[in-house]
């Protein structure tokens, strides 16, 4: 299948929904200067508003279009991810409606996959152990703390017994 050009697939659903490329930015949430780049071809919209332009879109073969938009958008934001078999996970898992595109990706998905997956690994070993130490360290704050309210406490018990003496001294002259 060729490359859809999303240009031209912007604007031939907007033009079959009969928008100015102000109010199609309204209706999608965009800046009018997003719709014009998507238009001329210097950006691409993104997955949640072509899929928010296919629900306002009627049946036809512009929502054709959009369609295969969307498909190629999604390939490209999750190849690995794109088709109907079923996607073994390690650890005894599987993860339906997924197909590893082989002609495009093969085992390198895979493997791209498992550094990935290494690598977050790493990172929640990393966050764990941050959050054992401010765990701690919050520990002995309060510990201190606490220490701080007890000697505030013996300080106040021994001052209300000095303070009546003083009181009654500057009362007394």
């Amino acid at each position: 299948m060729a490359a859809l050009s999303a240009a031209k697939v912007i604007r031939r659903v907007r033009t079959r929904l009969q928008l100015s490329q102000e109010g199609l930015s309204r209706v999608l949430n965009a800046t009018k200067g997003a719709i014009q780049h998507w238009e001329r071809g210097r950006n691409n919209p993104d997955l949640a508003r072509l899929l928010a332009l296919r629900e306002l879109c009627p049946p036809g073969p512009e929502r054709k279009e959009l369609d295969g938009l969307i498909r190629q958008t999604q390939a490209q934001v999750s190849p690995l991810l794109a088709g109907n078999a079923v996607l073994r996970i390690p650890g005894g898992g599987t993860l339906k409606g997924a197909r590893l595109a082989a002609t495009q990706w093969g085992n390198q998905g895979l493997t791209l996959l498992r550094r990935e997956n290494a690598r977050l690994h790493r990172q929640m070993t990393r966050l764990e152990t941050s959050l054992k130490k401010k765990e701690e360290q919050c520990r002995v704050l309060q510990d201190l703390a606490k220490e701080l309210e007890r000697e505030k406490a013996e300080l106040r018990a021994k001052l209300p017994a000095e303070a009546p003496a003083t009181t009654e001294g500057a009362s007394a002259t």
